[in-house]
């Protein structure tokens, strides 16, 4: 099945080609997430503070957290002024990896109208690789189910750019290798195939 190209979806192709422009990164090397924090400090959110933590224990609306990759608060008027990220260590660094560029995709494809609780965490459950499952109608009808995909799309696109992906697929063929050479894991390199360019 191909994946979907919603027209909600394009902001996340659109910030990730501009952070992609902006950030250097060697086409034998996996992007350093530090450089992509960096310039979205300068250009959308002054303020971001990052954090682990286990989430073992944390509970959401009663139920586990020991799942999720991540989770943020934002203070937000308009556009951001300030995050908190906190990554679950108890994942593995490649999921940590991922949660954390899914995060920057909220921060930075937030609509202007977002309606954000600066004194809550808002927690990312469905950090999903699979996005060929998901229909268009589905999109259409679930905002959080869109917002979650537009995350994942950037995430995707900033941690395996588009030269650099294609590359790396023709010169090592096996999706394990790749995964390694991203730091990411196989399901995320397979997501990647599917959002193509």
């Amino acid at each position: 099945m191909s994946f979907i190209c919603n027209e909600n979806l394009k902001i996340a192709y659109d910030r990730s080609d501009e952070i992609l422009r902006s950030v250097p990164y060697a086409p034998n090397q996996m992007i350093d997430t530090n450089l992509i924090v960096a310039y979205v400090r300068e250009k959308y959110c002054p303020v971001i503070e990052l954090y682990t933590m286990s989430f073992q224990k944390v509970k959401s609306a009663n139920a586990s957290m020991k799942d999720c990759g991540a989770m943020m608060r934002i203070e937000f008027d308009g556009k951001p002024n300030s995050a908190s990220i906190i990554l679950n260590s108890d994942m593995p660094e490649t999921f940590q990896r991922f949660s954390l560029m899914q995060q920057i995709g909220h921060l930075v494809t937030l609509p202007p109208d977002a309606q954000l609780d600066p004194d809550n965490f808002h927690v990312s459950t469905h950090i999903n690789y699979d996005l060929s499952g998901i229909t268009e109608e589905e999109l259409e009808n679930d905002y959080y189910l869109m917002r979650e995909q537009v995350a994942n799309i950037f995430a995707l696109r900033v941690l395996m750019p588009d030269r650099q992906f294609y590359r790396v697929m023709r010169e090592l063929e096996d999706i394990r290798d790749a995964a390694a050479f991203f730091g990411l894991t196989k399901d995320a390199v397979i997501s990647r195939m599917m959002i193509g360019a």
